[in-house]
């Protein structure tokens, strides 16, 4: 991919839907959507781009967080839902499921009707484990944070709100890590 290239899916990026970002229909399965995405991390997973001279690697870097953002909303049952309403009223991009992929600040908690992941669980046991998660994530700990993940994801197994919280920890995790590598 030439940088012609880069600055045509960078002019095109603010007008493409999520589906269209990977090249698969509305009705497309969770496996579809995800092999899209393997596909799409493959043209533009940074790490693939170390070559490039920095201001390319800064677009690369850029189109790669919109494909982890809509394989974020698009994997999420509930998220993907909202998206849908909100692209029948014409919005590409709504605001209220945006994930932040800033290290900085804690992954958004769109799951619950109250914006708190605690809310989501259906084991009460599971509480305690997936507050004290949020709370790690407030204070800059995604490695603590994940296992207080795992604890509450062993009594509240197979819910979705915490395997996407559980996903979003990693990619925190992952960043925190190349962070502290530079």
């Amino acid at each position: 991919m030439d940088a012609d290239a880069l600055r045509e899916w960078l002019d095109a990026l603010d007008y493409l839907s999520y589906y269209d970002l990977f090249r698969v229909t509305p009705d497309a399965s969770p496996d579809e959507v995800r092999n899209a995405f393997h596909a799409f991390a493959e043209s533009f997973h940074p790490d693939v781009h170390q070559w490039r001279p920095p201001q390319e690697l800064v677009v690369i870097s850029y189109i790669f967080r919109r494909g982890t953002e809509a394989y974020r909303v698009l994997s999420d049952p509930l998220r993907r839902v909202r998206y849908n309403e909100a692209l029948m009223e014409g919005v590409l991009r709504p605001e209220s499921l945006l994930v932040d992929l800033d290290s900085s600040r804690a992954p958004s908690r769109s799951m619950a009707p109250s914006g708190r992941l605690a809310d989501s669980v259906r084991v009460v046991s599971a509480r305690p484990f997936v507050a004290r998660a949020e709370q790690l994530v407030k204070a800059g700990d995604p490695q603590q944070a994940k296992l207080q993940l795992v604890m509450a994801m062993h009594r509240d197994p197979n819910n979705p709100s915490l395997e996407a919280f559980a996903r979003e920890l990693d990619e925190l995790r992952k960043a925190k890590a190349n962070t502290s590598k530079k």
